[in-house]
């Protein structure tokens, strides 16, 4: 008996979840004027914040029309700009742009749609960075973003969902005891 009612919680809380007990949406970032820097980390590179995404959940990210311009240094390649999601995802818009490429401009480079992802959000919000993989003129930018945006959809669970989840914990919990 308790097995069933353990189950029977657990059905209603997923089921309630995709009945749509979260809200979607996105959010697009204009890349025009960013820097890349140096390498991953470093104390100088452009970083977004994106405190109202806190606790949500990146579901996807795209990107479209992305320009790269190298002619800062005329040392940089273009596959040494990157972009990194909490540290986690990362996204080099230009990844054949190495070698006899050198400064000048590479791209424009799309997704070509949204890329499925999932990525749990913390409490201090979504962080961004911008950085380069190999560090050609340190302390200084090696290369920055003439155009492009970057779209990311995410998902909040919506009140009513974590307080059914909690409902299921309680519920579950009680008749472990019973």
């Amino acid at each position: 008996m308790k097995m069933q009612t353990l189950t029977v919680a657990s059905v209603a809380t997923v089921t309630a979840m995709a009945a749509g007990l979260a809200t979607a949406d996105s959010i697009t970032i204009d890349l025009a004027g960013i820097n890349s820097n140096d390498n991953f980390g470093s104390e100088i590179n452009e970083q977004i914040v994106l405190t109202e995404l806190a606790g949500a959940t990146i579901t996807g990210i795209g990107w479209d029309n992305v320009v790269g311009n190298g002619d800062d240094t005329g040392a940089t390649w273009g596959n040494e700009m990157n972009m990194v999601f909490d540290a986690a995802i990362n996204v080099q818009f230009f990844p054949s742009e190495g070698g006899a490429t050198a400064g000048g401009i590479w791209g424009p480079a799309s997704s070509g749609g949204i890329l499925a992802t999932s990525l749990d959000v913390g409490a201090g919000g979504l962080v961004i960075e911008f950085y380069e993989s190999y560090d050609d003129v340190t302390g200084a930018t090696d290369a920055h973003y003439d155009s492009g945006t970057v779209t990311i959809e995410y998902a909040v669970p919506a009140p009513g969902a974590l307080a059914l989840l909690g409902l299921a914990g309680i519920a579950g919990r009680r008749r472990r005891r019973g």
